[in-house]
């Protein structure tokens, strides 16, 4: 398009920068989660964060109903969730091993101790997971707006992608 043209050469450096940059951080988290070893830390559960939701009750739309919904295990550094299909009861629990990643601290695996024996806590959606196409669309519109570097317009499109990915990946951490 024609108003992409018309763009000052700065902002396009700016663009080029940009995109090499979420390359090179794409690539050290790529290291950071296949190449280097992970560290396995213990730490004890302080306490335990109910989340209750009210409902109407199926037949009387006046009457309201007050449910346990989730609970979630609060360590020294982490947050894990526990969801009802994991088979042990999550007050029972006192402490949590964590296998992390060594850079960014992403936790790949959980498991808390009980009375019963070690326990994997199973993550809900996660960047390891269900929602592991984010990063790679992020890489490969990174490998895009900078292979992309002489076209003014693909090199915005890739930056302005880019952003709306950071924001989104913020969000789904938790960081909104």
């Amino acid at each position: 398009m024609a108003h992409f043209n018309k763009i000052p050469s700065f902002i396009l450096q700016l663009f080029r920068w940009f995109n090499a940059g979420c390359l090179l951080f794409t690539i050290l988290v790529c290291i950071d989660i296949f190449i280097l070893p992970y560290n396995i830390k213990e730490e004890k559960i302080l306490y335990r964060q109910e989340v209750y939701y009210t409902g109407q009750t199926r037949y009387r739309r006046q009457t309201y109903r007050t449910q346990l919904d989730n609970v979630f295990l609060i360590t020294e550094n982490f947050r894990f969730p526990y969801h009802k299909v994991q088979s042990f009861n999550p007050r029972a629990a006192d402490s949590a091993r964590m296998v992390t990643t060594k850079i960014f601290k992403f936790v790949k695996a959980a498991y808390v101790k009980t009375d019963e024996g070690e326990k994997e806590l199973k993550q809900g959606a996660s960047m390891f997971g269900t929602f592991m196409f984010i990063p790679i669309i992020f890489a490969l519109t990174a490998l895009f707006g900078v292979s992309m570097r002489h076209n003014s317009e693909q090199l915005s499109n890739a930056a302005i992608i880019n952003i709306i990915l950071i924001v989104i990946q913020l969000w789904i951490y938790g960081y909104f």
